[in-house]
């Protein structure tokens, strides 16, 4: 099945995710490069990189991804801000590079009033400021929809894509859908739409979460794997589905090291048990 991990800290290091990798059984990861409500980073010395990919390579734990700071708006109605955050994607983009990482999920912004149109062309101008000329994949997350978010739709997400001068991908949110009324019951016929419109080849990334909001609350509460209102089965539709083999599944479900390695275990049992039958 595809490579299936969770967030995780590296306040104890770089080279230390890889050690929770697998404490908790999982294949792959995802972390913060940066401050994720701030623009802070800390300066990660080359000998620790070193170490962490000498442990990447020991034990095969790849498709790794990095998460943009949440504080990043590229359509923000302050051009100080959208600056800031061209430059610190730019910053990630570097960092990364030197991880050997390839994909990198941004949440494309909120207009602040501006209007949807105009922040879909600031987020195109912004993202074009950005250099992935090292084959860095850049993936624009579906978002929920709260207050002024962008990216909670499929067009708006193939302007983005079909607009931006350099080559862009999709990190699919499973609570993120959910809560902008995607209905996973019936997860295939958003996938005809998205290959109409987009193109599956683009979903590069997929997290993996339930959702403590109702259907269509255009509000993001991650709950824990089955527990939510989405419910195992329709979390399956995603996480199993023939169309979306090979991506990494990332966890962003509120549990500890613990919790993470029970739900790892619990998709990976029903996955097996599905392929017997």
């Amino acid at each position: 099945m595809n490579r299936i991990g969770c967030h995780l800290s590296t306040s104890k290091g770089l080279h230390k995710t890889i050690e929770q990798c697998l404490e908790i059984n999982a294949d792959t990861f995802q972390f913060f490069p940066r401050n994720p409500r701030g623009s802070k980073s800390r300066l990660i010395p080359k000998k620790e990189i070193d170490k962490f990919l000498e442990l990447r390579k020991i034990h095969n734990i790849n498709k790794i991804v990095c998460h943009g700071a949440y504080t990043m708006n590229l359509c923000s109605d302050r051009e100080d801000l959208r600056k800031l955050a061209v430059k610190l994607i730019n910053e990630d983009m570097k960092k990364i590079q030197d991880m050997r990482i390839n994909h990198y999920v941004l949440h494309p912004g909120s207009h602040k009033n501006q209007g949807i149109e105009e922040g879909l062309k600031l987020i195109v101008e912004g993202i074009n400021k950005v250099d992935v000329s090292n084959g860095q994949m850049i993936c624009i997350e579906t978002m929920s929809g709260k207050g002024s978010e962008l990216g909670c739709d499929i067009d708006q997400i193939a302007y983005i894509i079909n607009n931006a001068s350099i080559p862009l991908y999709v990190c699919i949110d499973t609570c993120h859908l959910f809560s902008s009324g995607i209905r996973l019951d019936n997860f295939d016929d958003y996938l005809d739409e998205f290959d109409k419109k987009i193109g599956i080849d683009k979903i590069k990334v997929i997290h993996c979460n339930d959702s403590m909001m109702p259907f269509g609350a255009n509000k993001d509460r991650h709950e824990k794997f089955g527990k939510g209102l989405i419910g195992e089965q329709d979390l399956f539709n995603v996480v199993f589905n023939e169309r979306l083999k090979d991506r990494p599944i990332i966890l962003e479900t509120p549990n500890d090291l613990d919790g993470y390695k029970i739900e790892i275990e619990e998709i990976r049992r029903n996955f097996n048990e599905l392929r017997q039958n």
